[in-house]
């Protein structure tokens, strides 16, 4: 990113703290491989040491890496202690039937604020009100962005990434919802974005087509190939460039299949970058045309359908649609169930240590009741520690 910190350079390996006996080269591929939580503890062994750490260089050469390891992201509140966990674990190969979850972060002051799409390299976005903030659990650090004018409206944040320019911006859309007497006539529906990293650091209104009636709400969100897409209404789909910041609509297929309940999280893409929407089949879009992919549900999966409500947050990286429950049981492994489109086969996995009973005896002891929990494919690592000239705070 332009306004991170300057790159390490050759200099830096003649520093005096710097180890005779290891080439900066090999030092630099070192600290690249290593664990994150290594990385980060590691800037206290001296000043080249912190310097390196903390330069785009090995950020982007960690991220690199990390996107060779994917893991899934759960998210849960507390609100008697008013907090919010936040664990990861690695996203499962087709072989692999368990894995076991490790805590991230726990935030103190972000209990209220809603996840809404999926993390963009390993940053999320989290809304309140008229709060948005920009978290990364790999750092523990959050950064709070300026406060953005309702007047009375919703609000619906979104963060996206270009990799042209290598920059980050947040989408924020306001608009009244569809139980609202007020018109467009009265307060607009407006579309704000903030850079992240930019000195500016205000909110900029852009210019939107006119669609028509004005939508009342914004579903889902996947940011991909520089792209934020995500659902307006029930027959359209947006897509906001992110390097450009201008909205196109793509309409969605002549079915409903766009209803509330089918489309809360179930966005996902394939490696060709197609958009597709699935419920019990699913839609890709090729060359302005859509084609449908039929899903035969085994009978059993049909009965968690219904009985665990599971939805689509996504797809992992072997391709397989990821299915989820949206409650997190007392004291049980959390399931995650997998389609794989292609081979019409059907599987699941546990993951293990998600606020098992160690973890709820311990200091924050929220107790055996069962919570809401949200959970996206995906996730990376990531060691960004400046998005520009404001840090983000512990």
């Amino acid at each position: 990113m332009a306004a991170m910190e300057p790159s390490p350079t050759r200099d830096l390996a003649h520093d005096q703290n710097s180890p005779k006996n290891i080439p900066f080269d090999l030092t630099f591929e070192i600290l690249s491989r290593l664990p994150a939580k290594s990385i980060i503890r590691f800037q206290s062994v001296s000043k080249l040491w912190s310097s390196i750490i903390r330069s785009k260089d090995l950020a982007d050469s960690f991220l690199i890496h990390s996107k060779t390891r994917p893991r899934l992201l759960f998210t849960f509140k507390h609100f008697d202690s008013r907090q919010r966990f936040i664990f990861s674990a690695p996203e499962h190969d087709t072989e692999e039937n368990s894995s076991t979850a490790r805590h991230d972060m726990t935030i103190s002051d972000l209990v209220s604020y809603y996840i809404k799409s999926r993390p963009v390299n390993g940053l999320i976005c989290c809304t309140r009100g008229s709060s948005i903030a920009v978290c990364n659990p790999t750092t523990r650090q959050i950064l709070k962005l300026p406060d953005v004018t309702l007047n009375g409206r919703d609000m619906y944040a979104r963060l996206g990434y270009d990799p042209v320019q290598d920059q980050y911006k947040v989408l924020c859309v306001m608009m009244h919802d569809g139980f609202d007497s007020r018109t467009k006539d009265n307060i607009e529906q407006e579309h704000f974005v903030f850079t992240l990293g930019c000195q500016q650091q205000e909110w900029r209104k852009i210019e939107f087509i006119d669609v028509g009636d004005p939508y009342t709400d914004v579903k889902g969100g996947v940011c991909i190939s520089g792209g934020i897409y995500y659902v307006i209404g029930h027959k359209k789909i947006a897509r906001f460039d992110v390097r450009s910041e201008k909205v196109e609509l793509i309409n969605a297929p002549q079915e409903d299949m766009l209803n509330e309940e089918d489309i809360k999280k179930v966005i996902v893409y394939h490696s060709s970058d197609d958009i597709s929407t699935i419920n019990a089949h699913c839609w890709t879009l090729e060359d302005e045309s859509w084609n449908i992919m039929t899903c035969d549900v085994p009978t059993d999966w049909g009965d968690l359908f219904r009985d665990k409500g599971l939805s689509s947050p996504g797809e992992i990286h072997t391709g397989e649609v990821m299915l989820v429950s949206d409650t997190l049981e007392s004291s049980k492994p959390f399931t995650v169930y997998y389609y794989d489109m292609i081979r019409e086969s059907f599987r699941s996995a546990t993951v293990e240590g998600i606020a098992d009973s160690e973890f709820r005896r311990g200091i924050h002891g929220f107790g055996k009741r069962n919570r809401d929990m949200l959970c996206f494919p995906g996730h990376i690592e990531n060691i960004i520690f400046k998005v520009g000239p404001k840090i983000l705070r512990p």
